[in-house]
């Protein structure tokens, strides 16, 4: 009798200590989602294919004018019949209504970095990337769209595809993308420049090989932000370059330096970089580190994504760090060339040759 009394209490003890050990877990989840709930909540949520891209923002048929290296209507166009050529080139090569390329291990998303430092204002997007994630072939691939490529804007005729972004927000810009890529882009996430500076500072900076040439103009950049921001002038200022730990102002405009070097094939890699080492960053911390890197993070995207497939990605993510990290940029060596159209330097591609990259190296060979 009482070797089963004993017995008994054992197990009464047993399932009290059981039940108070799954409630406490049960507290502890859901801890953690209201903790999730409540990041994701401070993320600027999009509409998909709103018609002015961001709320509070017009549609602007005046485009913010570009920096002055970057258009001189002094300078002569290209011959007349070089212009017509790319023209219908580009006609050509856009108005048919193919079928987006398609994989369903394939997740693209179109990371836009902007330049407005006007909240009311969108300006151009300076940075337009593909991110690809082939959970297949478990590559993450980055495309550069290089900024001066001259596309065909859905209502807008032809341009430099930056200024989609300036005339219609970021579903505009996605729309441009598919429509001359011929990809299926599944979502955007847009960033202001100085939200990205912001980011770089989170992860403390990033550690980047920078050339004397490259340091000369950064520090140019950096004299504009400084005054921008009410700082000192020589604040943050580079004394040479070499391999150096850059701060969030640092790394932007190192991500802006375009006139060294060869122009802006080198700054889009300049971009990729910082990307890269910021990945690589993010993939050393810790589970604390990286929770509090998403409190700051998240409320500086905008994106169309919703709260459910944002956290299947966040789920997801110590998976993503384990895939191979590639670069890629449209257009290609050897599939574009260099024109001036109304005073712009702009590079006319061969979408064709392109696309194929992109089917090739995101999608693979036996992609149809």
């Amino acid at each position: 009798m009482k070797k089963q009394k004993e017995k008994k209490r054992k197990i009464t003890f047993i399932i009290k200590c059981s039940g108070i050990l799954l409630l406490v877990l049960l507290l502890l989840l859901l801890a953690a989602f209201l903790w999730l709930h409540s990041c994701l909540g401070k993320i600027n949520y999009q509409k998909s294919g709103m018609e002015n891209g961001e709320p509070g923002r017009p549609v602007q048929e005046e485009i913010p004018e570009e920096s002055p290296e970057d258009q001189d209507a002094s300078l002569r166009d290209s011959a007349a019949e070089e212009i017509a050529a790319l023209e219908e080139r580009l006609q050509e090569q856009t108005s048919g209504m193919e079928e987006l390329v398609f994989d369903e291990d394939v997740f693209n998303i179109l990371l836009i970095g902007y330049d407005s430092r006007d909240k009311n204002s969108r300006g151009r997007s300076d940075t337009n990337i593909l991110v690809s994630v082939n959970r297949d072939t478990r590559e993450i691939t980055m495309t550069s769209i290089m900024r001066d490529s001259y596309v065909a804007i859905p209502g807008h005729g032809n341009n430099r595809i930056n200024a989609a972004y300036a005339y219609g927000g970021s579903s505009l810009l996605v729309e441009t993308v598919e429509k001359n890529l011929q990809v299926s882009v599944d979502h955007y996430a847009a960033v202001n420049f100085y939200s990205f500076m912001d980011i770089i500072d989170m992860i403390d900076g990033v550690d980047i090989e920078v050339s004397d040439a490259e340091a000369e103009v950064m520090n140019r950049y950096i004299r504009e932000l400084n005054r921008l921001e009410g700082c000192g002038e020589e604040t943050d200022r580079l004394d040479a370059g070499g391999m150096l730990h850059l701060n969030g102002k640092q790394a932007l405009a190192y991500t802006r330096v375009r006139y060294v070097g060869n122009a802006d094939f080198e700054r889009t890699q300049r971009q990729r970089t910082v990307l890269e080492k910021t990945f690589e960053k993010a993939k050393e911390m810790n589970l604390l580190e990286l929770s509090r890197l998403l409190e700051r993070l998240l409320p500086e995207i905008s994106t169309d994504m919703s709260e459910r497939e944002i956290l299947f990605f966040l789920l997801q993510g110590t998976s993503f760090f384990q895939y191979d990290l590639k670069s890629l940029r449209v257009p290609a060596d050897g599939t574009y060339e260099a024109l001036r159209i109304n005073g712009m330097e702009v590079l006319g591609i061969d979408l064709e040759k392109n696309r194929a990259l992109l089917k090739e190296e995101v999608y693979g060979s036996g992609q149809d």
